[in-house]
């Protein structure tokens, strides 16, 4: 039986945690991990920013954005290395989209050679729109831009 997970909304109180868990993935092209204490305290602040929680542990975080009442920005998921393959990812972007389900256009953003992430994206119904867009996030990678539209 696949194990529950939680999630709990980030407070300043959980920013050295969270860096440790985005430098874990730091260095991996197809993903831009959160580094800077400054930065990651911005989007703690402007976002709704998840700790996403397994067995007392932190397994991953998510954050998104509300654009407008029609529109909402998924900032990035990340699930810790020891976490993957166990359906956290899914699991929290059944969560998330239950919460965003008033919101007729969520998009997100996702590096093309990450097969993983595109493949839950599109099962979750996000469709790919566009080219690759180059270095999206300042670290010389491409990515896509895929959008759920309800």
């Amino acid at each position: 039986m696949e194990q529950k997970i939680n999630l709990r909304r980030a407070t300043l109180e959980d920013i050295d945690k969270i860096l440790e868990l985005e430098k874990s993935l730091d260095g991996t092209k197809i993903y831009s991990a959160l580094t800077d204490k400054t930065e990651l305290t911005n989007e703690i602040n402007k976002t709704f920013f998840y700790l996403i929680e397994k067995d007392g542990e932190i397994a991953g975080d998510i954050a998104y954005e509300i654009k407008n009442e029609n529109h909402a920005y998924i900032d990035g998921i990340v699930v810790a290395p020891k976490f993957q393959r166990q359906g956290i990812a899914r699991q929290t972007m059944e969560i998330i989209l239950e919460k965003l389900k008033n919101i007729k256009t969520i998009d997100l953003v996702t590096h093309p050679e990450n097969e993983i992430a595109i493949k839950l994206y599109e099962s979750l119904g996000f469709k790919k729109i566009g080219d690759q867009i180059e270095n999206y996030f300042e670290d010389n990678e491409p990515r896509i831009l895929m959008v759920l539209e309800k």
